[in-house]
Parts: C-alpha cells; sequence; structure tokens
C-alpha cells in the first residue's frame, strides 16, 4: 500500500479519537459542575435562616457559564435532611444532547 493511502485511513481515526476525547471532556466537565451547584445550593439551603429561593439561585448563578444548558434544580426536605438536584444537558459536538444530574444532601441547621 502507499503512504498517502495509509495516511487517508489512519487521519480520520486520528480526528474521531480526537473529537471523542474532546467531547468527554466537555460532557464531565458539565457532570462535575452540576455537582458542584448542587454542593454550593445545598449548602446555602442548610444554614439556619436560609430563604426557599437561596439555593435555586446559587446553583443557576454557578451554571450560567458552563457547558449546561436546559438546567432544573428542585430542593427537597425532609425533617432535617436538605436535598439539592442539578440536572441538564451537555451540548455535543454533533448536536446531541447528553442527561446530566448533580446532587448533594445535608443537615440542615438547628434553629
Amino acid at each position: 500500500m502507499s503512504e498517502s493511502v495509509q495516511w487517508s485511513l489512519v487521519w480520520p481515526v486520528v480526528l474521531l479519537v480526537v473529537v471523542g476525547v474532546v467531547q468527554t471532556a466537555v460532557v464531565l466537565q458539565a457532570r462535575a459542575t452540576a455537582t458542584e451547584a448542587a454542593r454550593a445550593a445545598v449548602r446555602v439551603q442548610a444554614l439556619r435562616g436560609s430563604h426557599p429561593g437561596e439555593a435555586h439561585n446559587v446553583a443557576r448563578d454557578m451554571v450560567q457559564n458552563s457547558p449546561l444548558v436546559g438546567v432544573t434544580v428542585r430542593v427537597s426536605r425532609t425533617d432535617s435532611l436538605v436535598r439539592v438536584d442539578v440536572e441538564g444537558k451537555a451540548a455535543t459536538v454533533f448536536g446531541a444532547v447528553v442527561p446530566v444530574k448533580g446532587h448533594a444532601v445535608a443537615v440542615e441547621e438547628e434553629t
């Protein structure tokens, strides 16, 4: 086989691998952002004297400049526990979206 034919077979595979690595990094960053937003929101919501909308605001502020789109934040309380779930979608290079979730749980401060 000639060298040019070999390169024409190898380069698409190399480019596909590079695009796959970049896309994986974008999805992992989006997942880490969702988890960190949930952690920050649950810390704020677990504080004594916090207001109901504070967790939503903190989570939305954290994901504002991230690769996440369509973000939803849910805050739930049971007894003395606070749980925050952050869900969104990470856009891919080829136009598909990957669902991403993050959650955190904390004990609410006693009053």
